[in-house]
């Protein structure tokens, strides 16, 4: 490969670069998919009637043992050994920003491959993979690729069940925009009556930097957050993931439940609040799946998600939780899917589903008109 001095650049360089300069065999396929084999066979096989919810097919993918199976496939790069650098520099630019890259990784000499996590599906991506060599840079490789997938599903190392809003379709067949709004679970747990962080500094840098989070949510009890014991110095009053994020609490009890008045209005109008200012938002209870999972399915059908994506966004959960989680469609005891589906349609007004969750929304939590105008003119393309 040939060796040539280059300096940083800018996009514009970088995109008269990809033009101009004769391309070896790209490291990393023109196209990839960051779903992995569980979650893409169950989206394919899971356009559910909205008619009927007595049926699922999550379960026949989540398997028999334990683990954390919603995490995506990674865009791998693999390049040949050449030890005469000191180091390699591999950049991504999201061709549609302009700007600085959204991944910039020093790699070893001995390095031959990287995996990049968390890129948005349906993007396309340019990159450049660099060799150091004393101050000098210069440009091994570049090309582009395109990211391919329905559900942005995050890795943040070591919390669990977290994705990105965006790619959810309406009912009038637009979608949820990427990259404002995220549902996970807590970045820490309670042993002991002590509380330990579950998040690594990796894990923190994703939600910050990457996802450029400014804003958490946190649906726990006082009680969860020690908040009533007798140790001040236990009680969560701030973002673990530093100073500049926002902190909210709104605790939720009852798991969440649908039928109970006067819970989700303060979140909501929280989380529009944040939006509308221009911060990302992480919201969570302790897994991810109850109270989280039930104002996750609030919000989406307020802006217009269509019931088949409200209903998978939903039991995607059990690929983390597991078979004994039973986040799903037909679930049927008094704080799940069926039920709520149920009470929602038979006693509210409306058209459609997203319209009878407006008017829930109005009359049992005080949302107003504006906050559900304003949710989706930021997160409806």
């Amino acid at each position: 490969m040939k060796k040539r001095a280059f300096p940083l650049w800018p996009v514009l360089g970088l995109c008269f670069l990809l033009l101009t300069t004769e391309a070896a065999a790209q490291i990393v396929p023109p196209e990839v998919s960051v779903e992995n084999e569980l979650l893409a066979r169950y989206l394919d096989d899971s356009n559910y009637d909205p008619a009927d919810y007595t049926y699922t097919h999550i379960d026949r993918y989540i398997p028999e043992m334990y683990g954390q199976f919603d995490k995506p496939q990674p865009v791998t790069f693999t390049w040949e050994r050449d030890l005469s650098w000191k180091n390699y520099l591999l950049e991504i630019y999201d061709l549609q920003l302009h700007g600085d890259p959204v991944v910039s990784h020093t790699l070893p000499a001995e390095a031959l491959t990287c995996h990049i996590y968390n890129l948005i599906p349906g993007r396309e991506y340019a990159y450049i993979l660099m060799g150091k060599s004393d101050s000098l840079l210069f440009p091994i490789e570049e090309g582009t690729f395109l990211v391919k997938g329905r559900r942005r599903m995050i890795r943040a190392d070591f919390v669990t069940n977290i994705r990105d809003f965006g790619g959810l379709r309406t009912e009038d067949g637009r979608t949820l925009r990427y990259g404002r709004l995220f549902r996970g679970a807590a970045f820490d747990h309670i042993r002991s009556k002590e509380r330990s962080p579950l998040i690594v500094p990796e894990g923190i840098a994703v939600i910050r930097d990457e996802l450029r989070v400014g804003a958490e949510i946190d649906l726990r009890s006082e009680k969860e957050l020690l908040l009533l014991d007798d140790n001040p110095d236990n009680d969560m009053t701030n973002s673990m993931l530093g100073e500049g994020v926002e902190y909210y609490h709104f605790p939720i009890s009852d798991f969440g439940a649908i039928t109970t008045e006067n819970l989700y209005g303060p979140p909501i109008a929280a989380i529009v609040n944040c939006l509308e200012r221009g911060l990302n938002v992480y919201f969570h209870c302790a897994a991810g799946a109850d109270r989280a999972g039930v104002l996750s399915f609030l919000l989406a059908a307020m802006a217009g998600v269509c019931e088949n994506d409200l209903a998978r966004d939903y039991e995607i959960t059990d690929l983390t939780l597991g078979r004994t989680a039973r986040h799903t469609r037909n679930s049927t005891g008094a704080y799940n899917y069926a039920p709520s589906i149920d009470y929602l349609k038979t006693n509210f007004q409306g058209a459609t589903l997203a319209e009878k969750v407006q008017n829930y929304l109005i009359l049992k939590h005080h949302v107003t008109r504006e906050q559900i105008e304003t949710l989706q003119r930021i997160l409806v393309e």
